[in-house]
C-alpha cells in the first residue's frame, strides 16, 4: 500500500546475479531524496526497465529501456547513491574483471594519456551516453555528471519539472 505524498521505490525479481547483487545494495530510503514526495521508481530487471510512477495522481510517468551495460552502469549509480560511483566500480561491473585489475588499468592508462584512458573506459563512456540520453528524456531532473574526472554521480535538479504521463 502506497500512501499519498510519500516516495515509494520497488524492485522486481531479479533473474541476473550481477543485477541481482546491485540491486540489493541500493539504498531506496536514500533515494528518495531524488525523486519529488508523490513518484516512485520500479526496478524491473528481467525487462531492464526503470518505470518511473506517479502515486497522486496514479500513472506511468516513464518506461525507459536499458541495454545490460546501461543497467549495470544505471544500477551502480544507483547503488552509490548519494556517493559517486568511481571508474574501477564501473568498469567492473560492465566488464567480467575484478576491481583491482580495473583499478590497475585505469591507473595505467591515467599515466599514459588520455587517448589510453579514453580506450579503457570506452565500455563506460558508452554506457554513461545511454543513460544520460535516456534519463534527459524520461526524467529530466536527474542528470549524470563526471565527477572530479574519478567516476560519475547520480544528481537530482529541479524535481518540479517531471515529465507529463505519458
Amino acid at each position: 500500500m502506497i500512501s499519498k505524498g510519500v516516495s515509494s521505490l520497488v524492485r522486481h525479481k531479479s533473474v541476473d546475479l550481477k543485477a541481482r547483487a546491485l540491486l540489493a545494495d541500493i539504498d531506496l530510503l536514500a533515494l528518495r531524496d531524488l525523486l519529488p514526495p508523490s513518484y516512485t521508481l520500479e526496478f524491473n530487471e528481467q525487462g531492464r526497465i526503470l518505470n518511473i510512477l506517479r502515486t497522486d495522481p496514479p500513472g506511468i510517468v516513464a518506461q525507459p529501456r536499458f541495454t545490460r551495460n546501461e543497467w549495470y552502469f544505471l544500477l551502480t549509480l544507483f547503488a552509490s547513491y548519494p556517493y559517486y560511483a568511481p571508474y574501477d566500480i564501473l568498469l567492473a561491473n560492465l566488464t567480467l574483471l575484478p576491481v583491482d585489475e580495473c583499478r590497475k588499468r585505469i591507473q595505467q592508462a591515467q599515466q599514459t594519456g588520455s587517448q589510453e584512458l579514453n580506450r579503457e573506459l570506452k565500455p563506460v563512456r558508452g554506457a554513461v551516453f545511454g543513460v544520460q540520453a535516456k534519463l534527459g528524456n524520461s526524467m529530466p531532473s536527474l542528470t549524470v555528471p563526471c565527477f572530479r574526472n574519478t567516476g560519475y554521480i547520480l544528481t537530482c535538479s529541479k524535481t518540479e519539472d517531471m515529465p507529463a504521463e505519458r
